[in-house]
């Protein structure tokens, strides 16, 4: 057997150092003021003076417990405890007023947080409704036998600046106009149709994207219904330009956008009137105004965006 002294556990040749006793800290009196929980002792003779010994911020409180005149609280990642120096019980009702500002203030976080998230969704939405309208612009501008880029700068000059959406509860989106802007004023009809289809493909991207895995459904509206709207809008628009170029078999594409729309009809207050919206489509080309009920089609669908 080896006569040398052996080794603590833990790294070779360290001391253990021995743990800390936890202080207890004796009080005679607590007091919730504001959100600030208060611990005093008496001090002096005959009459009391109270003196506070510790101020705990409630909205830092992790966790507090009570076992009889014993008082755990945890805050900052520390762990104090009290104990009740007199007879009387100073704790009380003190945790149950802690847990309860704690619980309200987590109910208003979690309130705030969903306010934010519906009008950064809702944010995200419109622009980029407004986009897909100026990327449809071109390539229906482009269909022309004889293309008018000023009309087509026109239609481009509604993408704006490059897009720098950051978002605190979604995802961030950035798309990059310069490309299609140049692309435009060089008057090359195929790269700008290529730009185009490149920001939509970015835009549907975006959405598709989004995780739906700690979306509460009943949140309304949530990922769920952006990518709907999006999903829908980009059907319009397909059969808007569709009948552009001429192309009279679209009966599955408007199956397939009635379906969408129906499906943000049930959990959603958007509900747009199919009926309407396909009377406008049919007279594109029609009665030889295809500008004007391109617009009208795509102002039905968003007047139903005011109700999300």
């Amino acid at each position: 057997m080896s006569l040398e002294s052996e080794q603590p556990s833990g790294s070779a040749g360290q001391e253990v150092q021995p743990k800390k006793k936890q202080k207890i800290i004796q009080v005679a009196k607590v007091e919730v003021s504001g959100d600030v929980a208060k611990f005093f002792v008496a001090k002096g003779f005959g009459k009391k003076r109270w003196v506070v010994v510790r101020e705990i911020p409630i909205l830092e409180i992790e966790h507090i417990e009570k076992f009889g005149n014993e008082l755990t609280v945890t805050w900052k990642g520390n762990t104090e405890s009290f104990l009740a120096k007199e007879k009387n019980d100073p704790f009380g009702s003190l945790a149950n007023q802690v847990n309860t500002i704690l619980a309200d203030q987590q109910k208003t976080t979690e309130n705030e947080e969903k306010t934010l998230r519906k009008n950064e969704l809702l944010t995200v939405i419109n622009t980029s409704i407004n986009i897909i309208d100026s990327s449809f612009n071109v390539l229906i501008g482009l269909q022309e036998k004889q293309i008018n880029w000023q009309q087509i700068e026109d239609h481009s000059n509604g993408f704006g600046e490059n897009l720098s959406f950051t978002g605190q509860t979604i995802p961030s989106l950035n798309l990059d106009f310069s490309q299609i802007s140049s692309a435009i004023k060089k008057q090359l009809s195929k790269e700008s149709s290529n730009e185009a289809y490149s920001i939509l493909k970015a835009e549907y991207a975006y959405f598709s994207g989004l995780n739906f895995d700690d979306e509460p459904e009943e949140n309304h509206p949530n990922f769920h219904d952006a990518k709907a709207v999006i999903l829908a809008y980009f059907l319009l628009n397909d059969l808007l330009l569709a009948k552009v170029v001429g192309d009279k078999e679209n009966t599955e594409e408007i199956i397939q956008l009635e379906t969408v729309l129906q499906n943000l009809a049930a959990e959603t207050n958007f509900k747009l009137d199919i009926n309407e919206l396909r009377g406008s489509i049919d007279k594109i080309n029609a009665d030889g105004d295809e500008e004007k009920f391109i617009e009208r089609s795509r102002e039905i669908f968003k007047e139903q965006l005011k109700q999300l």
